[in-house]
């Protein structure tokens, strides 16, 4: 293979490797409650239809889902009567599959535009039963629910100690897990506003004893 043969198939792989990369989707990992706060509508509901909505550019299309609200959590002044949710038809710009074949229940969170409820991969998008005890007690308690905390903010750090930390902040370390969920902080933990208006972990040392039941 002549030197400008191999130049050209390189930059080629080079190129598409780009190109596929560029059309992925990417999401920064954000704890539920973030994911809580910064949503317009947060939603208990079963799924129960789908329709494609085409365009004439395939990246343009959409997917409508048919839904049952059982609860809605957050949102109920802005939207109260909800029948539907979309998202983008391709995964590489964040659309999100959802099991219509099974009409499993999720949580979904989203965003309102043009008088519709988008959701995306990067948002708050769980089936109902992958959610702990807590988390489930956080959508609506008084309490402990994320809303007391949507004033805070939460930090990913690499240790528990985190340099410079605000009193607003909560420190974030578990994260690290398999660059995952799955960790104490987001399955069992809220960052919480106190009455001196600083920021903690509710519970700080955390009762699984208050986990066993569901509301």
């Amino acid at each position: 293979m002549n030197p400008f043969t191999h130049t050209l198939l390189y930059g080629a792989l080079l190129f598409l490797t780009l190109k596929k990369l560029t059309e992925a989707c990417s999401c920064a990992l954000s704890h539920p409650q973030q994911q809580f706060c910064i949503a317009d509508i947060v939603v208990r509901a079963r799924v129960i239809g789908e329709k494609i909505i085409p365009s004439t550019n395939s990246y343009d299309s959409t997917v409508q889902y048919e839904i049952k609200v059982i609860k809605i959590f957050k949102g109920y002044e802005k939207m109260r009567d909800i029948h539907y949710v979309y998202t983008p038809s391709e995964s590489s710009v964040c659309g999100v599959r959802l099991d219509v074949a099974n009409k499993r229940e999720y949580l979904l969170g989203g965003h309102i535009y043009d008088n519709r409820v988008r959701i995306n991969l990067c948002g708050l998008v769980y089936t109902w039963d992958s959610l702990s005890a807590f988390q489930i007690k956080s959508l609506s308690q008084t309490y402990v629910g994320y809303h007391l905390g949507c004033e805070c903010k939460i930090k990913m750090c690499a240790v528990e100690i985190c340099e410079n930390l605000a009193p607003n902040e909560c420190p974030w370390i578990d994260w690290q897990k398999n660059y995952a969920l799955d960790g104490q902080r987001a399955q069992n933990s809220a960052c919480i506003k106190r009455r001196d208006g600083s920021c903690s972990w509710y519970p700080s040392i955390p009762d699984k004893s208050i986990y066993n039941s569901h509301p």
